[in-house]
């Protein structure tokens, strides 16, 4: 194979797409996933500590996008440790889930 046949191969692969910035949006992407992350669970506690009431709705909402990235993770490489992760930020994500309810209930 030339060197034309490889970058049509290639170009054909990548279905026309820059790959260099398809990485720079993956890692983009995960840097502002990361720093939501964390500033949402410190707003969590911030909350609690502050006004006596700790935000779960934040927990929840985090926690279900960390079950939500970690199932992907599994569908896509099928690695046991992704779903054990995957599992347990579900639970703990129905467990927030819960003491939001049960927060809003005895308002």
């Amino acid at each position: 194979m030339n060197k034309e046949e490889i970058l049509a191969i290639s170009q054909n692969e990548n279905k026309g797409k820059d790959v260099a910035d398809v990485e720079l949006s993956k890692t983009g992407i995960r840097a502002g996933w990361i720093v939501t992350v964390c500033l949402a669970v410190a707003a969590a506690v911030i909350d609690g500590a502050v006004f006596g009431r700790p935000g779960f709705e934040l927990l929840f909402a985090v926690g279900t996008g960390l079950a939500v990235v970690f199932f992907w993770k599994y569908a896509k490489a099928k690695k046991r440790h992704e779903l054990i992760i995957a599992l347990c930020y579900t639970v703990a994500s129905v467990a927030w889930l819960v003491a939001w309810i049960l927060q809003m209930c005895n308002r």
